[in-house]
């Protein structure tokens, strides 16, 4: 078989480097021990789905990203000190699988309890570049001066710069594992602690917990151990009362991100408009809508609360969008991180004491089965500047409700109210126009959009709109 040939059938579950450890592992070994150790650590990142040993690579572990669908990390681990012959053997199988199979894995890691002398100097330089990355931008000359010496670090050692690239943007070294087969269970136990601390276990409750999660990793070699079965194996070995109740974290991006967060995260930064208020089409908001959707399916199937806990920057129209999604009626609820720091929750239920929160009602006459909503809340009416857009734009005499309120609103009971108040309004025109579509326009605070969102279920399908300028608006999603 010629070269070309091998990297085209890499990566598979048949090929030598894959069946290797299959034929050679006895029992628990180094593997299974770092397995172990690493289940913490993955299990803080709200979308790791599962992980298997001995497949592809050691271990391999996945995680759902609604950018990206599905990433994974693959593990190699050595046992032993690896010498340069060995550790450029491992990363050019790295770079084989990276290319063989283009977005699978998002990192790949080599785990050993150490490294040869002669590969210590580019190890820890990679660690130096990495560590202080985020703090400088990518035109920063010490960037380009750092990663320069370390190029020549990997060309020094007989590789050339692609390699180089492929180390830097690709791969972890992990060279303090030590002995795992003897200290794995104290190691277990310090990242227990330090990942899941929401646990706060005692010790003989984490000697319970490493020997529960030994057992299901033990009777599945080869087979994927998914999130649940990990929760699971974990919360059966404690008392009820000992089991926290974790939401789902969810952060949206109004930038870039260079480092990755362990929150499930929306890079929305395009959707954001900057200060031009430049908004994508069409068929970008339907994209945005179907990653929003596959979210909520991944969370129905992986997890085992429908408790969101929503944090970052969103537009209005995002706000409505997540709400309509993660929905009262499919049993979601959502904790949202208000600017000031207070968190207000979709479950916070009026009671008798909770204040009203009425609108003025407008209706005006039109025609056509379509119905302009519009919705001010700690303001004027949007009416008149939603009009000059109904006539610039959509050259349509349709028929409008508008609502609008100068008072806040002071607490998140209040807005469920608000958005009660709302529906009922909405819903109490539908039955007389019979409208089959709504344009939605809004100015108000996000967080009751959501709130609107979350309750927006029976209703027709609803035109959202983002404001650009005085007059202006542009349609985005469509709940």
């Amino acid at each position: 078989m010629t070269k070309s040939e091998k990297l085209n059938q890499t990566p598979s579950l048949l090929e030598p480097e894959s069946t290797g450890g299959d034929i050679a592992s006895t029992g628990m070994d180094f593997q299974a021990y770092l397995l172990l150790c690493k289940i913490p650590y993955w299990l803080s990142y709200e979308g790791f789905t599962s992980c298997i040993w001995e497949s592809i690579g050691d271990i391999e572990a996945r995680f759902f990203d609604p950018e990206n669908g599905e990433v994974r990390e693959a593990i190699e681990a050595k046992n032993h000190s690896v010498a340069k012959t060995e550790f450029w053997s491992e990363i050019e199988r790295f770079r084989q699988m990276d290319e063989g199979s283009p977005g699978t894995y998002r990192w790949f890691t080599l785990s050993c309890p150490g490294l040869s002398k002669e590969l210590q100097p580019l190890v820890n330089g990679l660690r130096r570049l990495r560590d202080p990355y985020s703090f400088y931008s990518d035109s920063s000359g010490v960037i380009r001066n750092s990663y320069e010496q370390y190029k020549q670090r990997v060309i020094k050692l007989g590789q050339d710069e692609q390699m180089a690239s492929f180390l830097f943007n690709k791969v972890s070294i992990e060279d303090k594992w030590g002995s795992l087969n003897e200290q794995s269970k104290g190691m277990f136990n310090d990242y227990f602690s330090d990942y899941q601390s929401e646990y706060n276990l005692r010790k003989s409750d984490l000697d319970n917990v490493y020997t529960s999660l030994h057992q299901l990793v033990r009777s599945q070699k080869n087979n994927p151990v998914t999130r649940k079965e990990l929760r699971q194996a974990i919360n059966s070995t404690l008392a009820i009362g000992d089991i926290p109740k974790k939401p789902a974290y969810i952060y949206t991006a109004n930038n870039q991100l260079i480092e990755t967060k362990k929150d499930i995260t929306f890079d929305w930064h395009v959707y954001f408009g900057g200060k031009e208020r430049k908004y994508p089409g069409p068929t970008e908001w339907d994209n945005k809508m179907k990653k929003i959707d596959l979210t909520r399916k991944w969370i129905e199937e992986n997890r085992s609360s429908r408790n969101i806990y929503l944090s970052g920057h969103r537009r209005i129209s995002s706000s409505f969008a997540l709400g309509a999604i993660f929905s009262a009626v499919s049993g979601f609820i959502v904790s949202i991180v208000q600017r000031e720091g207070q968190v207000w929750s979709t479950n916070d239920y009026p009671t008798n004491d909770t204040p009203d929160y009425n609108f003025l009602l407008k209706y005006v006459e039109g025609e056509g089965d379509e119905l302009v909503v519009t919705i001010g809340v700690t303001r004027e009416s949007i009416e008149d500047e939603v009009k000059v857009y109904l006539n610039e734009e959509l050259d349509a005499n349709l028929p409008q409700l508008h609502l609008y309120s100068k008072e806040p609103i002071v607490s998140a009971a209040q807005a469920n109210k608000a958005a009660n108040n709302i529906k009922s309004a909405i819903k109490s025109q539908l039955g007389i126009n019979q409208s089959t579509k709504i344009h939605l326009f809004y100015a108000g605070p996000g967080h009751l959009a959501l709130f609107i969102g979350h309750r927006w279920n029976a209703l027709p399908p609803s035109q959202c709109y983002e404001w650009v300028n005085t007059g202006k608006y542009v349609p985005s999603c469509t709940i």
